[in-house]
This record gives C-alpha cells, sequence and structure tokens, in this order.
C-alpha cells in the first residue's frame, strides 16, 4: 500500500473546501473562544423571550463553526493514523475546546431557569428551535450546578481519550507480519484482512489469515480491556452523578429513545433472526463444500467470481441510475459528490477501515471509504451517499442546533440508498447467476453487516452494561467471555467458534460511542420499509421522505420514523425486516439448487 503523500491527488478529498491552511484553522479556534466569551456576557441573564430566541441564535452560530472545526481537526486525521501533525492539531482543538465549552457550559443551567411559558411562547414562536427546548426541559432535572458542569465540560478530553486511545492502539501501534502463503507473501493489516482476506475462497489462507489476524488483536487485549472498562465507568459514574436510573437510561437519552424499545429490539432479533442466520451459514458450508462452519468462515461470499469489477466513474453511473426515483435535485446532490471530491476512496498506510460520511454545518459533506473496484463497494457508496443527502437537506433546513439527528434513525437515509441500489441491481439482472450476486449481496454486505455483526455488538454492549451498573469492573477475559456466549447464543451448533472469535469485541470503535450499535438495526429496519416506498411506492412517498430527511433533527427518532410511515414504538417493523430477510435466503437457497451450486 502507498503512503498517503504518494495517493494519486484525485483519489483524495477537498479537505481544503474547510480549511486551506492551519492558520485559518486555528484563526477559527480563536474567533470560537471569542465568541464564547461574548456569548457568556450577553446571556448569562435571560428574562424575556426575546432574550432567549437571540440567545439561541448567537448558540446556534457557534455550534455551526464548532462542527466545522471539529468535523475538520477529527476526520483528517483518519485519513492517516501515521501522521503526528494530524493527531496534534486534533489534540490541540480538542484542549482548546474543553476551555471554550467550559465557558458556555452555564447556558442550559440558565435557559431551564427561564419561566417555561416564556420558553414556551419561544418555542411557539419560533419553531425551529421548538424540540432543542423540549430536550433542554427534559434533561433540566440532570443537570448539576453550574460550576460542577464547567467543570465536567473542562474535563470533557480526557473523557473523550479511551476513544483516542483506541484509534492510536488499533491503527498507530498493532503490527502485523505478512503471510508467506506456497511461496508468495500476502499482506495482512486491518485492511487486508478486512476488505479481502476475510472473504478470501482459498479456505486455508482464510483461516490462516483469520488466526494471524488474531493473534495480533490477542497481544493486545489486556491494554485493550483497560481502556474500554475507563470509558464504560466513566460513563457509570456520569449516570449516578446526573441521577439517572441507570447507565441505559443516561445513554439513551443521547438518543431520545425509551429503554423499553432498547431492550424489546434486541430481544426480538435474537430470538428470530438467528434460526434465519443458522440457515445462511449452512448454505454457505454446503457452497464451498467445507468440512465444518467456522467462525471464520461467515464472510465468505456465494459466488464472488461473478461479482463485476465496477471504476468509480461506473460506480457513479449506477448510483445516479439506480437512486433517481429520488428526483433530480437529490442527483444533483450525488453528481456533485462525485465531480467536486466530497469523497477521499484511496488506499493508503494508516487509513481507518470502513467508511464513513461528516456533514459539517455550513459546508458539504465528506465521505471516506477505500475504493476497491468491487460492485459490492457500490453499495457502500450508495449508503455514505445517504448521510451525504441527508445532511445537505437537513443543514439547508434547519439551524444548527436542530440539524442533527438521534444516532437511532442516523443509518435510515443510508440504508434506505443501499437496499434501494440493490432493488435496482435485482431489476436490471439478466439471468438468475447474476440475480443470486444480488441477493447474495443484500445479505452478505447489507443485512449482515448490520442485523448481525453490529446487533452482536449491542447485544454484547448490553451485557457489560449490565454488569456496569452492579457495580463491576470488567477486563478482558470478562469481554472475551460475554462476546463467545453471545455468538454462541445466535449461531448455536451451526458455526464453530475458531480460536479468536471472541476478540471480535476489539474490532469496532462503536463502543465508544454510546449505545451506537443497537440503532444500526433500528436504521435498516426503518431503510428497508423506506426501500420500499422508494422503488414501489408513490411520488407523494418519495416526496414524504425527502420532507422528513429535511426535518433533521428538529424532531425525535420515533416521531421522524413515525412521519415516514414507520412505527419503531412497536417491534412490528423488525419482524418485517427480518422476515424480508428470511425471504431473501429462501430464494438464494433456491436459486443455488437450480443453479446446481451446492457441492
Amino acid at each position: 500500500m502507498k503512503k498517503r503523500n504518494e495517493v494519486d491527488p484525485k483519489e483524495i478529498w477537498a479537505i481544503e473546501d474547510l480549511y486551506a491552511t492551519d492558520e485559518a484553522f486555528y484563526a477559527d479556534i480563536k474567533k470560537l473562544g471569542d465568541m464564547a466569551d461574548k456569548f457568556k456576557e450577553d446571556f448569562k441573564d435571560l428574562k424575556t423571550a426575546d432574550d432567549v430566541y437571540k440567545s439561541l441564535e448567537a448558540y446556534a452560530e457557534i455550534s455551526g463553526l464548532t462542527d466545522r472545526l471539529g468535523t475538520f481537526s477529527g476526520i483528517s486525521k483518519e485519513t492517516d493514523a501515521t501522521d503526528d501533525a494530524m493527531a496534534k492539531r486534533d489534540a490541540k482543538f480538542g484542549s482548546e475546546y474543553a476551555k471554550i465549552a467550559a465557558t458556555l457550559s452555564f447556558y442550559d443551567s440558565a435557559l431551564v431557569k427561564v419561566d417555561p411559558k416564556i420558553l414556551d411562547q419561544v418555542a411557539k414562536d419560533h419553531p425551529g428551535y421548538e424540540y432543542y427546548l423540549k430536550r433542554v426541559k427534559d434533561e433540566a432535572k440532570y443537570l448539576l450546578d453550574e460550576k460542577t458542569e464547567a467543570a465536567l465540560a473542562a474535563l470533557a478530553p480526557t473523557f473523550d481519550a479511551p476513544y483516542v486511545n483506541y484509534n492510536d492502539m488499533r491503527y498507530g501501534d498493532m503490527k502485523f507480519e505478512n503471510i508467506n502463503y506456497k511461496g508468495e507473501e500476502v499482506v495482512l493489516n486491518h485492511n487486508t484482512f478486512e476488505e479481502y482476506l476475510e472473504g478470501e475462497t482459498d479456505t486455508e489462507l482464510r483461516r490462516k489469515a483469520f488466526a494471524d489476524y488474531h493473534k495480533v488483536l490477542g497481544a493486545y487485549q489486556n491494554a485493550d480491556a483497560s481502556v474500554y472498562n475507563t470509558l464504560i465507568q466513566n460513563e457509570k459514574i456520569m449516570a449516578d452523578l446526573r441521577g439517572y436510573k441507570s447507565v441505559f437510561h443516561y445513554l439513551l437519552a443521547r438518543q431520545d429513545v425509551d429503554f423499553d424499545i432498547y431492550e424489546n429490539h434486541i430481544d426480538i432479533i435474537m430470538e428470530k433472526l438467528a434460526p434465519i442466520m443458522r440457515k445462511y451459514a449452512t448454505i454457505i458450508k454446503n457452497h464451498y463444500g467445507l468440512d465444518e462452519m467456522t467462525y471464520a468462515d461467515l464472510k465468505l461470499a456465494i459466488d464472488p467470481e461473478y461479482e463485476p469489477q465496477v471504476s468509480i466513474d461506473q460506480a457513479r453511473d449506477y448510483i445516479v441510475d439506480g437512486l433517481s426515483p429520488l428526483g433530480e435535485e437529490y442527483i444533483g446532490y450525488i453528481k456533485k459528490a462525485f465531480a467536486d471530491k466530497w469523497i477521499d476512496y484511496s488506499q493508503n498506510i494508516g487509513k481507518r477501515t470502513g467508511a464513513f460520511c461528516a456533514s459539517p454545518y455550513g459546508s458539504h459533506p465528506f465521505i471516506m471509504t477505500t475504493y476497491n473496484n468491487s460492485m459490492s463497494q457500490v453499495m457502500t457508496l450508495a449508503h455514505e451517499l445517504g448521510h451525504a443527502g441527508q445532511g445537505i437537506l437537513s443543514n439547508d433546513n434547519q439551524n444548527a442546533l436542530s440539524n442533527d439527528m438521534s444516532m437511532y434513525f442516523v443509518e435510515a437515509p443510508s440504508t434506505a440508498n443501499e437496499i434501494t441500489m440493490e432493488r435496482y441491481l435485482l431489476k436490471k439482472a439478466e439471468d438468475d447467476r447474476e440475480k443470486l450476486w444480488v441477493l447474495a449481496t443484500m445479505i452478505g454486505k447489507t443485512y449482515y453487516h448490520n442485523f448481525v455483526t453490529h446487533y452482536l455488538e449491542a447485544a454484547f454492549q448490553r451485557e457489560v452494561y449490565r454488569r456496569v451498573d452492579k457495580g463491576e469492573s470488567l477486563g478482558a477475559d470478562d469481554f472475551n467471555d460475554i462476546f463467545r456466549e453471545k455468538l454462541q447464543e445466535f449461531w448455536g451448533d451451526s458455526v464453530k467458534l475458531n480460536e479468536g472469535a471472541e476478540l471480535t469485541w476489539m474490532r469496532q470503535p462503536h463502543y465508544y460511542m454510546g449505545l451506537y450499535s443497537f440503532t444500526y438495526q433500528a436504521g435498516l429496519t426503518v431503510g428497508t420499509a423506506i426501500s420500499e416506498k422508494i422503488v414501489h411506492g408513490t411520488e407523494e412517498d418519495r416526496k414524504t421522505w425527502l420532507e422528513v430527511l429535511k426535518m433533521g433533527g428538529s424532531r425525535g427518532p420515533i416521531d421522524l420514523a413515525k412521519a415516514a410511515g414507520v412505527d419503531m414504538s412497536t417491534t412490528k417493523p423488525i419482524e418485517d425486516a427480518i422476515d424480508f430477510i428470511g425471504e431473501i435466503i429462501d430464494q438464494i437457497d433456491e436459486l443455488m439448487g437450480k443453479l446446481d451450486m451446492y457441492k
């Protein structure tokens, strides 16, 4: 793999659109500090509705600038963890912003001291701030005194340290030895394992890569466990300090999701999806004629030789055509993403695995991925462009305090795009083999990733927090045991767990982002229903969806879903999505028999 400075500039995003120079970046940090100081001076005493409204407008401006600064410093280092300059710049912003946050920490307390009738009047007169003010009132009872809030805000960088430590360990410290296999050297690192070797059809090489990769993870498990335990203990302390019923209630408050909804989601998937996915595992085993189905074999694709190679320009054309039902304005954003370098798709040393989209307020979105010219990557791009489209529509129609939707809903726009693309390819399929490939991609990529990989993370995480709530401090052995138990519960006797499978908890940063993992299945559930409306619904259905995207974070996630026609307060949409998964797997089984693809 190339170093970052050796990559073709065409493959790198135009990060300079945010800040062309470090000088401009640091000047805006200074500006933000000055804005915070003036804000505290101007709004330390809120008496009238006009005072409250003006303070909200000023606070939104501060929030927008903070978003741009934080995005620039944060996403830059994700493209190259070996670049100390980027890491130092991000750390500098973190330390400076901690002081700014301490200055601003008085504001929520000042708002809740205002007569509720005045807040209600502001919400009525300026509906763009209605949901924000509701959230302020809802969380009022969990606020501490002003001095304590200022101290906690100043300590914020230390609370974020576990996530930084995790990334430093994973991408900076972990070193892998290449595999000497049949006289050839096979490169082993995070990217090659997760992008290629995990799905390698040569069983001996695949299982060896799995063993070697997890051997390195195992060498860091105690350090990683210590970092993770620090995070969850901090969260428990904060939950107790603020008076939440449990650490779950503290973390779910960030998403504005009820605890019962969280519990029901996780339980129903273990009960109803696990048997269906065991059938899928058996299909893979029979297709490849494996002596036994192991955890190291689950990422095997069905008929990978068929997968078309697609250039980045071809990917753009597929996505533009596939998502065309969403209208010319939406497609215009997609075209600009490719033409104006919103996407960083290079493969270089130090670049983090996976993909993400950041949509800073007052700027175009930035998408990071590692494009490998496979058709499945087209779906990844469509997914991230779903985040981008939502970010644009939200930023253009909401203030900076109401633009970010709840984490619970945030994966709906992306997965709706991803499934819509797959339905598009399925419709275009010219024969049974092509149809099989699309169906297998839907399961092996979209639904496996979101409804299995992230679900198992969520089930693991729930047990971790249950123990933390009881006052336990956890180490590597505990995390390993919990993850192994969840794998066994989900896969049963259909999959043998290789040594190292229990270390899967070390492979995702999601645990450092609250209860993020469980939101993937929520988003995909909504996305599945919305995709049906995009492809087979009416023009009014599609218009309604675009209007929901414009709402951003101006409503809670359950209300956003209801506005889109999906009632996530019940488990029915999840059960419908699981039934859809089961139907796809049945079709895969039928087509494979028809094509004589079982060994």
